[in-house]
């Protein structure tokens, strides 16, 4: 082949290929597929909000019995774990000094009362031998004595120490023979673990510093919780309001009760109020001291309107979700109102038939056509069961 043919059948494949792209496609692209987004009903059911916290428990009733006077310590009938009855006596203190101090009031009453007997009886004789001023000072005698008798009468009471109420014994801190100082103390946490005066920490010797309590005593047939709820909830909490516990303890059982009461003020430095619940524990398996968590059911709406809380989304004030109507999805402004985190209150209305995009998408756009899947309703009412 000469030269110019050559370049003759370059030419012409060249224009072949110029022609074959601008030549128009075989064939169109295809339009890209309709979104498929998973839809719910709206249900009717009960929708609660709690809250847990976590508790202190401790006896319903708890005190520390100190001693009224000061003296050595004669007896102590009871220990640790121990259960006692209203006013059984638990210890004995000796003060000989106190009885000899009776004895001695005793006979100046005696003589007091003798005196004064005497010079009424002669001055009802004879007013001329004895002035009523004298009978009259003979007879504040003789009470100041009655007075002097009943004081002493009183502390030799306080060398017997009795229990104020039903209870056990859950710390003694002397043993017979130990020197007791009268004394009240300040309550604190010490090494023993229980709410002791930080001087009656128990020894081999009884008291350390004295002062303290010789024994502590509690009533747990029934329990105090102690919670400390946080501002927010503060105007949720009323008398009765329900309260369900657990403890890890226990793991398999609940136990029940009822706000009994509630600080009506908050401590400054937490913003948090002090919230008592009662329990029962009549087989004391319970103790004071033990971790509780409770959850409190603050408030409940029965049967309400509910949806998945995924499915809405708020901006700013206002609440919206996505309804797919004629298979389109239509962006629609709801009110809303309790929340538990699975689901969501809707206060408008909304139809009952209604198709919800189960969870709200920025991606999709308003009258957007969309395909649709339902969501399984057995696992819908299993989530519902767990929400309630």
């Amino acid at each position: 082949m000469s030269r110019k043919e050559t370049l003759m059948a370059g030419l012409v494949l060249v224009a072949a290929l110029l022609a074959a792209g601008c030549s128009p496609p075989s064939h169109a692209m295809p339009e890209p597929l309709e979104p498929t987004v998973i839809v719910v009903r709206p249900q009717r059911g009960d929708i609660m909000r709690t809250l847990q916290l976590p508790g202190d428990l401790v006896g319903y009733y708890e005190a520390a019995l100190h001693a009224k006077v000061t003296g050595y310590l004669q007896s102590i009938s009871v220990d640790k774990g121990d259960w006692v009855k209203k006013g059984q006596v638990l210890a004995l203190i000796q003060v000989p000094e106190l009885h000899s101090n009776l004895a001695r009031a005793d006979a100046k009453l005696t003589i007091q009362h003798i005196t004064y007997d005497r010079l009424r009886k002669v001055q009802q004789t004879d007013s001329r031998l004895v002035s009523q001023e004298d009978v009259d000072m003979a007879l504040a005698k003789y009470q100041e004595a009655q007075a002097s008798v009943h004081t002493l009468q009183t502390m030799v009471g306080y060398t017997r120490i009795v229990a104020p109420f039903d209870g056990v014994i859950t710390g003694r801190f002397a043993d017979p023979g130990a020197l007791i100082r009268a004394g009240g103390g300040d309550f604190g946490v010490n090494e023993t673990s229980g709410i002791i005066s930080p001087g009656a920490t128990e020894g081999a010797g009884g008291h350390r510093g004295g002062g303290g309590p010789i024994l502590t005593l509690a009533d747990i047939d029934r329990l105090r919780v102690y919670l400390y709820v946080p501002e927010e909830t503060c105007p949720y909490i009323h008398r009765g309001l329900p309260a369900a516990l657990s403890f890890d303890e226990y793991p398999n059982r609940k136990f029940k009760g009822v706000v009994a009461r509630y600080a009506s003020s908050l401590d400054l430095a937490t913003r948090t109020m002090l919230t008592e619940i009662d329990i029962a524990n009549p087989d004391h398996k319970l103790y004071p001291r033990m971790y509780a968590h409770v959850t409190l059911q603050l408030v409940r709406h029965r049967n309400v309107i509910r949806v998945p809380t995924a499915a809405v989304t708020t901006m700013g004030k206002t609440s919206y979700l996505y309804l797919v109507r004629g298979g389109r999805v239509t962006k629609t402004q709801v009110t809303t109102g309790l929340q538990n985190g699975r689901y969501t209150e809707i206060t408008s209305t909304l139809p009952a038939h209604a198709r919800i995009v189960a969870t709200f998408s920025g991606a999709l756009r308003n009258g957007e056509k969309v395909r649709t899947q339902m969501l399984n309703s057995n696992h819908a009412a299993l989530a519902g069961a767990r929400a309630s």
